[in-house]
């Protein structure tokens, strides 16, 4: 008897310790052709109690125009945030000269800003949410940047692949899912492309399932082992 409460002691120390780190994680990828050409980009959101995680990535390989870079992303979830606020980021910074070439410019971003409007958070360099100013720091895809015209070369620095974002955003939870997803490309933005879920959750817009419930299956399956092992040994 005392070897069954041990093992249920364990399985749900188990449990109660993936419970507090519950997060329920999305993705969501767009592509499509506006004015300046193909665009392509995807995002990978993450909700926790008090902030939201949001990896926004440009996927336009060798892009012509600054039209083709990432510039803002909306995000409308299940329930309203009584607040926003951008407090953390990584990611490359480079700046882009004539014919490609390509220098590192740290990974300090000053343009980046948040919006909230109801229950859509608007995360952008390029119109709502931006900081003031000539828009800079936009997502460029991957290089070469062989194709780069003076709206990309004028508009340094850029990020380069991916930019991870943490926003703080009261009102959202573990449970909170992502209901929408619009991804902005360009210097206003000038095109705006919704983005469809295809990732660590349901599909047709829907949120995504919070992780820790297959380690919970995974957990009360342990139990079971363990308590079957402890019958076959008696």
């Amino acid at each position: 008897m005392i070897r069954y409460m041990k093992v249920a002691a364990a399985a749900v120390a188990v449990l109660t310790a993936i419970g507090t780190a519950q997060a329920s994680v999305i993705t969501y990828s767009a592509s499509g052709t506006g004015a300046n050409g193909p665009v392509s980009a995807s995002a990978t959101i993450t909700t926790l109690s008090g902030s939201v995680v949001v990896s926004l990535s440009d996927l336009l390989a060798n892009p012509t125009s600054a039209g083709q870079e990432v510039s803002a992303i909306d995000i409308t979830f299940s329930n309203a945030p009584t607040s926003a606020l951008l407090s953390g980021f990584s990611g490359s910074l480079i700046n882009i000269g004539s014919g490609g070439t390509v220098t590192s410019a740290g990974s300090t971003i000053t343009h980046w800003g948040v919006a909230k409007s109801s229950s859509t958070i608007i995360l952008a360099t390029a119109g709502t949410g931006s900081v003031g100013g000539k828009p800079i720091e936009l997502i460029i895809g991957p290089g070469p940047y062989t194709n780069a015209n003076p709206s990309i070369t004028g508009r340094n620095p850029q990020i380069q692949g991916t930019g991870t974002f943490t926003l703080t955003a009261l009102g959202i939870t573990s449970s909170t899912t992502v209901t929408g997803v619009t991804f902005g490309f360009g210097t206003t933005p000038d095109f705006f492309l919704g983005g469809t879920s295809g990732g660590g959750g349901g599909g047709g817009g829907g949120g995504g399932v919070p992780e820790p419930a297959s380690m919970a299956l995974l957990g009360v399956g342990l139990l079971g082992l363990g308590l079957g092992r402890l019958q076959r040994a008696r």
